[in-house]
Order: C-alpha cells, then structure tokens, then sequence
C-alpha cells in the first residue's frame, strides 16, 4: 500500500513537472509571436519603407541620400562627435578606474558613488544645465563678462564643441564601470616586475597596464561610441540652435518635414545607415573584445598592490574634485538656481527666489502632470511587464535551453542594440494604420509608446534574471524535489527567494530609463499622452527656462534616490 503511494506521489510530482515545463513552453511561444509582432515587423516595415517611393518599390530614397551633400555632412558631424567623444569619455573613464583600483588615492567610497552620478543624469538634462551654464548668458558666461569687465562671453557651448564636451562628462562613466573590475583582479606580477626592472608609475601604466588593458579599453570606446552616435538628446539641446545637426536629429526633422515628398521613407532609408554603422560598430565590439588580454585576469589568492601616489596624490584628489565639479554639482546648482528665480536675468537675491515655478508645474500646466502620471503609468507597466516576459524566455534560454534560444536573445537585443530613434520610426511606420483583422489603431496612443518601451528595455530584465538563473545550480531544485516537494513548489520556495534581488534590479533597470526617456516618446506623443522627457524638452525649447529647471531637478533627484533604494534593495547588484 505503501508502494503504491510513493508511486502514486512519483507520477503527481512528474505530471505537475511536465505541466508546468509546458505551460513554459506555451508561455514562451506566446511571447516568441508578441516579440515578432513588436520586433520583427516593425523591422520589416522599416526596412520595406526605405525602398518605397511615391508608392512604388524604388532605390530613390537612397539615391537622394547619396546624392545629398547634407548627407554627406550629417555623416561627418556623427563620427566627429562620437569619435572624440569617445575617446574622451574612455580615457577619462580609465584613468578614474586605474586611480579608484590601483593607487592608494584617499576617499575612494566617496569618489566611487560621486563619479557615478552622471550615469544616472538623463543626458538632455545635462545638456541642458550646460546650457544654463555657458549659453550666451548662462552663469559662467556672466561671472567672466564681470570679472573681465567685458560684453563677449569665455565660451557659447551651442555647437560641435559643446555637443563632445557635454557627451564626454555624461558617458565616461560608461568606461569606468567596464574597465574598474579587471583592473581591480588584474595580476599585479608584471607590473612588480617592471618596476624592479626600473620602470616608474606612469612608464608602468603606459607599457604594462594599458596594453593588457587594450580589450577592455577598446569595447568600452566602441560601447560609447555607438551611445553617441544614437544619442538624440544631447545634439538637439546644443545643436539646433547653431543649426548643427548629426544623424539622429536630422532623421527627427526628415520625420517632421510633412511638406517634403516620402519624408517618413526617406528618413527610414536615413535610419538604415545609422543601424549599418551601429552594426558595423557591435561587430568591431566583439572582435576587440576577443582580446587574449584577458588570460591575465587572476583568482583572489592574488590582489594588486596599491601604487604610492605619494605628491602626485593632491593632483588626482583635485582632478576627482574638478571631475565631481563638472559633471554633479555645477550641473545640479545650476538648475536649481534656476528654478529658484523668479526672472531670469535679474539680479540673484533673496527677492528674486521663489518657488514658483514649482507651483506652476502642479496647478498651471496641466501637460506636465499629465506627463509626470503618464511616464509612471509607462515606466511602471513596461518595467512589470518586461520582468514577467523576462522570467520566460530567461527559463526557456538558461534552464530548459531550447534550440530557438538564440533566436529569442536575438529578438530581445535588437531593438536595444539598434538607435532610439529608429525603433521610433519602426512603431510609426509599423502602426501608423489600423491593425488589420482587429482594426485597432495604436499610433497616437499610450499603447504605442508601451510597446516601444517593452520592446526597447526588454533586454535589461533579460540580462539580469537570465544571470540569476545561471547562479542557480539545479542540484537545489533537485534536492528539494527529492524531499518532497513538487516541481512548481520548488520553483516558488527555492528558486524565486534566490533570484529575487536580480528581479527587482532587472525591474529597476527598466524602469529607471523607461522614467526618463525621450528619444523614442518625441516621436510616438500625442496630446493627452505627453512623458516627462517631452514636456521637460518642449518647455525649454519653448523658453520656460524656470519650469524647464524645476522640472528637470524633480526628475533628477527621484532618479536618484530611486537608485539609492534600489541598491539598498538589492545589496548592490547594481553595481553603482
């Protein structure tokens, strides 16, 4: 009788198996069709529409691109600025990772959560702080024109200059976050050797340090600059005024220029070269990274011995501070100070303070509370919903290791891995008519700027849970399947409480961008259905400098603290 229960509790605890791995399976083939609906066909679209003109299948579109000399100049401002963005921003980075992993350089916890801040900063927003800085009568600009007792200003930041200035303080953090963890378990035995052989601090960073480094240092410059040349925000708020336009500004404007022929055609076929050199980049990405440089990393049985700055300490310590001075607090003082006047231009004093501004935002504009209840709406449902579809395919890829995993990856990297503004164009072109057979209409809804959101962020939850479950050996699951308990109890009891923390990170890192994002909502809004990055872009490009800064500074300091929490939360899985 006995017998017959244990066989009996075996076949129940198989079955609840065999239902559960097929109700994933079931679960992931809905979300494979949901993905080929929000990836793959807008891709279609997008691709189909860029050899589309007057309504017939045509090389017209690209002809007009190769044979216009604004293609040829948008081209050029894009690989400037990414170019010696990049090479500024990785050579800032480093050097903060070397100083912060292998130097002795004092307050390292304090200068590990300042220089990280700018991460967390939505780049327009900075840009547009710069602009309270050094536009033409930005505070900077005023304090010289007094002290030199002159009318011409030390520097205009609208412009190429301004745009590779700015890109390079919001994206050096970037190449600090890759390069700091192999710097820090780099074997320190070749760097001992060459300074017995002699050699000083910097000969050995320059002939040792920096060459092992190589693989790390080149994809985290590849890695930023395919971010620059995707970035919309920046270029808009520094270059429209000095009419200096890179790819993904002048796609915005081919969009936009309803009086132009095939205008949403040719900016697709515009948005094609931007996703060939995104892809050209990826792939020079992953042959660098390939680098052998990386056999020097070593176990923990052997740290790195902390260099002696010695004098040369103060000048790091000042250049951290300068660094901390650039990118958090001139930045984040500027907009305060900002949303404080009452009139911009007047005197500072205490007469001129006010938190108007403020008051305006919750009782006079009635778009900016529409837009501050729309973007927690978006970020909240899209980052709930990715961690959902998340769990799924990161079950399917790492657990069960279905064949078409690669194909689902795939699916989930691309419209991350391609431009903002291209998956924009995707969701327009894609959406623009009534969905056939339901004919439902998503352009001009909340709906449209969900998907675009899922489907762009989507691989953060991915990366983060499937990390999660590869950490889970399945020997865990086993043995609390052979104590008793069935195969979707010991998912619940043993495998949720592990990944949990991952969960929430993948949640958070979707939800934090989803908050912010601007790119892909300039393009999908409509009335009714403004995001926070709309408003706050539209109201300085409108000259509402005070409601611009106030707003600004509310979605900068959530940010922030959210982070804060978030770590907490998550004990630091986050990683800043």
């Amino acid at each position: 009788m006995a017998s017959l229960t244990s066989k009996s509790k075996l076949k129940f605890r198989n079955s609840a198996q065999t239902y559960f791995k097929w109700g994933v399976y079931g679960a992931g083939l809905i979300i494979f069709i949901l993905l080929l609906f929000v990836v793959i066909y807008p891709s279609y679209t997008l691709v189909k529409n860029s050899f589309i003109a007057d309504d017939h299948a045509s090389f017209n579109n690209y002809i007009a691109l190769f044979t216009s000399q604004t293609t040829f100049i948008v081209f050029r401002n894009t690989f400037i600025v990414a170019f010696w963005g990049a090479i500024g921003a990785t050579a800032i980075g480093v050097l903060i990772a070397w100083l912060l992993a292998r130097t002795d350089i004092p307050f390292k916890k304090f200068w590990r959560t300042a220089l990280i801040i700018p991460y967390l900063i939505p780049p327009f927003i900075g840009a547009i702080a710069w602009v309270y800085l050094l536009g033409p009568v930005g505070y900077i600009n005023k304090i010289w024109m007094a002290v030199a007792n002159t009318f011409d200003p030390l520097w205009v930041i609208y412009g190429r200059g301004g745009i590779i200035f700015v890109m390079i303080l919001y994206s050096y953090p970037i190449a600090y976050m890759v390069t700091l963890g192999p710097l820090a378990q780099m074997n320190p035995a070749l760097e001992e050797a060459g300074q017995i052989s002699g050699a000083g601090t910097l000969r050995t960073l320059r002939d040792i340090t920096l060459p092992l480094m190589l693989p790390s240092i080149g994809g985290s410059a590849l890695l930023i600059f395919m971010s620059m040349m995707a970035n919309f925000g920046i270029p808009a708020v520094i270059g429209f005024p000095k009419r200096y336009f890179v790819m993904t500004t002048q796609i915005f404007l081919t969009i936009l220029n309803f009086d132009r022929a095939n205008n949403l055609q040719i900016a697709a076929a515009l948005s094609m070269l931007l996703v060939f050199l995104a892809i050209i980049t990826m792939q020079l990405q992953r042959w660098v990274q390939r680098g052998k440089s990386f056999a020097i990393i070593s176990g923990k049985s052997s740290q790195p011995q902390l260099i002696q700055l010695k004098n040369k300490k103060y000048v790091a310590v000042v250049f951290l501070g300068l660094l901390v001075l650039l990118t958090v607090a001139l930045p984040v003082l500027s907009i305060l100070a900002t949303s404080l006047l009452k009139a911009l231009g007047l005197p500072f004093t205490f007469d001129n303070l006010s938190f108007v501004h403020y008051q305006r935002i919750f009782t006079e504009l009635p778009k900016a509370q529409r837009a501050i209840k729309n973007s927690f709406l978006l970020a909240t449902g899209s980052a709930t919903a990715i961690v959902f579809i998340a769990l799924i395919i990161s079950y399917l890829v790492v657990k069960l290791k279905v064949k078409w995993g690669m194909f689902l990856e795939a699916l989930v990297i691309l419209p991350y891995a391609v431009p903002g503004i291209v998956v924009a164009l995707a969701m327009i072109l894609a959406f623009v008519k009534p969905l056939p057979l339901v004919n439902i209409s998503l352009y001009n809804t909340i709906w449209i700027i969900a998907i675009a959101y899922i489907a762009r962020f989507l691989t953060f939850g991915v990366r983060s849970i499937s990390a999660a479950f590869e950490q889970v050996h399945g020997s865990l699951e086993d043995a609390a399947r052979i104590s008793g308990a069935d195969f979707v109890s010991s998912f619940k009891d043993i495998v949720i409480p592990l990944i949990k923390s991952n969960i929430f990170a993948g949640w958070f890192l979707a939800f934090s961008p989803a908050l912010t994002e601007l790119t892909l909502s300039m393009l999908l809004f409509s009335v009714g259905n403004e995001t926070l990055g709309t408003v706050v872009f539209g109201l300085h490009q409108e000259g509402k400098v005070g409601m611009t800064a106030a707003l600004s500074l509310i979605v900068m300091i959530f940010v922030v603290l959210l982070n804060i929490l978030t770590n907490k939360i998550t004990k630091g899985k986050l990683g800043f």
